[in-house]
């Protein structure tokens, strides 16, 4: 039935895509079909891999989790013992990875590509709402969580997930792509035009000038579209928040380790629910993962831009990814990216 629903996709509008669910440490599902590429030359397969945006942050979260912990801290640990440069009095990590920081959105405007410049931004930002409340961090959040595990390890995020986790575990997700892969990486092609994204209310901030949500989206500035991240340059960056590149088996891996990690209480531990400033809907954080944001309430993880994602259920055990090209005009995977899953965590 999954396979028929799959095949259905891909005749229905999809170009190139992956599903792989795993359990108790064994891949279950996987299947991979269409083309990676627009002009239908060249086959997806198993062995494709792409950016996925915002998905990077289930691993980004996961690395700074355990620099914490290497050093005797943890999501309750004040920023300030780490950071006191940064505008955050009080603030706890988790507090911070959940949200409720307010440096969302930048009010000088400095490149995505210079690191320096926005780690000098962010120290000098007031926050935009008190810890309490939480507004979603679509790019200022890597650069605080990388900043955060410089200053505990020495190395930089992307390095320290590659060398302490996907490595060791053969977990194909990068953040900061090796020159070797890239010959992997499939064509990204924009969403088709449409009257309007889901969910409305997001969309409208989004558009609206001067809206903190369309701030935060563009804080810093750079990398704002999907012909930018098809360029080597932006897969060889290794932004935290939305620079990952890799496989659906490379994701639905890594939770299934993240499942029997003794972080993932932490992980999961709710810190904040309610109406999000950015994203304009009531949603859920623990530890830099999504609460809710699957087949139900005991999924956790993280959606990426276009329609990409990967989730673990805690209660069932069963982790699952989707992997894709073809990008959607909506703030969340479409509910037939998500069928994949439904039957399998349900």
């Amino acid at each position: 039935m999954i396979e028929d629903c799959f095949q259905q996709m891909l005749e229905s509008g999809e170009l190139g895509m992956s599903f792989v669910a795993w359990k108790d440490g064994k891949e279950f599902v996987s299947l991979h079909g269409g083309w990676k590429d627009r002009r239908h030359e060249e086959a997806w397969t198993e062995e494709t891999i792409a950016p996925v945006w915002s998905a990077t942050k289930g691993p980004m979260a996961v690395s700074l989790l355990m620099a914490l912990r290497r050093v005797g801290m943890d999501g309750d640990s004040l920023v300030e013992r780490i950071w006191p440069e940064l505008a955050a009095p009080n603030v706890t990590i988790g507090e911070l990875m959940s949200h409720q920081g307010g440096l969302a959105a930048l009010d000088e405007q400095v490149s995505i590509w210079d690191r320096e410049a926005v780690v000098a931004a962010l120290e000098k930002q007031e926050p935009k709402w008190p810890v309490g409340e939480h507004g979603y961090h679509p790019r200022t959040i890597g650069f605080l969580a990388d900043e955060l595990v410089r200053r505990v390890d020495g190395r930089s995020l992307g390095a320290f997930w590659f060398e302490e986790i996907a490595e060791p575990n053969g977990i194909e997700f990068w953040i900061g792509l090796p020159e070797r892969e890239h010959g992997r990486v499939a064509e990204l092609v924009p969403a088709r035009v449409a009257k309007g994204g889901k969910p409305e209310a997001f969309y409208e901030a989004l558009l609206t000038k001067g809206s903190v949500t369309r701030l935060a989206f563009a804080s810093p500035s750079g990398l704002a579209g999907v012909a930018e991240m098809k360029e080597p340059k932006s897969w060889r960056a290794g932004f935290p928040a939305m620079g990952g590149v890799g496989s659906a088996r490379g994701l639905a891996k890594f939770y299934d380790w993240v499942l029997r990690q003794d972080i993932l209480e932490e992980l999961i531990r709710p810190r904040i629910s309610g109406l999000d400033h950015i994203q304009r809907i009531e949603n859920a954080f623990g530890f830099g993962m999504m609460l809710g944001l699957g087949p139900n309430m005991d999924c956790f993880g993280h959606p990426g831009a276009g329609g990409s994602y990967g989730f673990a259920n805690a209660k069932t055990g069963e982790s699952f990814a989707f992997v894709m090209n073809r990008f959607e005009a909506n703030l969340y995977p479409s509910e037939a990216r998500l069928a994949l899953c439904k039957e399998r965590v349900s």
